[in-house]
């Protein structure tokens, strides 16, 4: 038997392990590990893969991914998320949608102090949408945005994920999270207006509460609590741009100013920093087991020639540059509905990331638009985690279908983000340009 057709053979076996609803990085590891030794000699395969496996993970530009968790973990101790939302209700509570308008733009806040949708959507499920349901808006209205709008802390760095997919690409990490902000910007103003243009359409979905206070001793209130949030991103964000730390080193920072944030706010306590430190572990843990596991899964189908063969067979299509970005769409859609975000990046980037440098374009520019397709991917069902979080941070007082509905809007919302990056690629690679011709 040729090495293409166990490469092909042990794919297909990957596919079956994971319906048979297999751990993705079990199957990646029995899989790959399985097909290397048919491949090599067994003392061969058992030698090559711990040395490159230590090497790979060992990478000292990983070190930011449990900094940046630990981070975010941290922010949400030091009340960032609700001084974020107290802001945006005062600003933009008498707007059609002001809660909504509020959620989206408080989100993106926290996104600044936080890498994980996941954290995100549980912190908002409690904060903003008792309000909502106080002031009678529509239940999937509420529970969408607030699943939608965690979405945010993926592209606003810092952002976990382009992290991940600078590491898996061999692209710069500090590029990548710079690119992420205009992005995320525009993203929060796309779900904030889809938001008014609903709330205007249908007022009695998003009624605007005569309990807020939006006076301007209200904002300027509220807005000087933000002092947080403001320096804890520019103190991280700038470093970055400026060079004058690396990914890794502001990450660091930002667990310090995270930390003394923490303890100004008078929430330190024993109990929550062992807490903080034992979740970013665990979260750790799973993220390192990803890609361990998919570079072994990823060593055997490059060494058996899936992976050339593949890219190779896509390249024989001739595809336009358009053409080529529909099926990526099309192909994170239908992968979004049954995987998570980084075991999608371990599978697709060997054979996507060669196409995208063939046909010219930017590799930061790519990672902006995987991670936003990523992001689609926690609120479309079945799989759509955000929702699952949500479900489980409100309980039996909401059911998971209308957080699904409720947030199919902004699927919409968001392919419209990925839509106007093909189509003006500056709108990401403009600071990341700006970045390098200062140094």
């Amino acid at each position: 038997m040729d090495q293409l057709t166990i490469g092909l053979l042990g794919f297909a076996l990957f596919i079956v392990l994971t319906m048979l609803r297999m751990p993705i990085a079990y199957g990646m590891a029995v899989v790959g590990l399985g097909g290397m030794m048919l491949v090599y000699p067994l003392d061969a395969a058992f030698k090559f893969i711990p040395i490159g496996l230590f090497s790979y993970t060992s990478n000292f530009t990983l070190s930011a991914l449990p900094l940046f968790i630990l981070m975010g973990t941290l922010a949400f101790y030091a009340d960032i998320g609700k001084d974020a939302y107290d802001a945006a209700k005062a600003w933009f509570g008498r707007v059609p949608g002001g809660l909504g308008v509020a959620t989206v733009y408080s989100s993106a806040i926290f996104g600044a102090c936080s890498g994980s949708s996941l954290s995100a959507v549980a912190v908002f499920s409690k904060i903003a949408v008792p309000e909502m349901q106080r002031a009678n808006y529509n239940p999937k209205l509420a529970l969408g945005v607030v699943a939608s709008a965690g979405c945010l802390d993926v592209l606003i760095p810092p952002s976990i994920l382009m992290v991940f997919y600078g590491i898996i690409t061999e692209t710069s990490v500090g590029q990548l999270l710079i690119a992420g902000i205009v992005p995320g910007i525009l993203t929060a103003v796309l779900m904030a207006t889809g938001v008014t243009i609903y709330a205007r359409m249908n007022p009695s979905a998003a009624p605007i509460s005569s309990e807020l206070d939006t006076s301007w001793s209200a904002k300027l209130a509220t807005l000087k609590r933000l002092w947080a949030a403001a320096i804890l991103f520019t103190v991280v964000l700038g470093s970055i741009y400026t060079g004058i730390a690396t990914p890794d080193e502001a990450a660091a920072v930002g667990v310090v100013g995270s930390l003394f944030l923490v303890w100004v706010r008078g929430n330190l306590t024993w109990e929550r920093v062992r807490f903080s430190f034992i979740d970013s572990a665990k979260v750790t843990a799973m993220i390192f087991l990803l890609l361990g596991s998919g570079y072994i899964f990823a060593t055997f189908l490059s060494t058996t020639g899936v992976v050339s063969t593949m890219t190779g067979w896509i390249k024989g299509l001739d595809l336009t540059f358009w053409a080529l970005m529909v099926g990526i769409v099309v192909l994170y859609l239908f992968l979004g509905c049954f995987l998570d975000a980084i075991s999608m990046m371990v599978l697709t980037m060997p054979i996507l990331a060669p196409l995208i440098t063939d046909a010219g374009m930017s590799l930061v520019w790519f990672g902006v638009v995987v991670v936003v397709m990523m992001a689609i991917g926690t609120i479309t069902p079945p799989l759509g985690l955000n929702c699952f979080v949500m479900k489980g941070a409100l309980g039996d007082s909401v059911k998971l279908s209308d957080i699904f509905a409720g947030s199919l809007p902004f699927v919409f919302l968001m392919l419209i983000t990925v839509a106007l990056m093909t189509v003006f690629p500056e709108i990401v690679t403009w600071l990341p340009d700006l970045m390098k011709d200062m140094r």
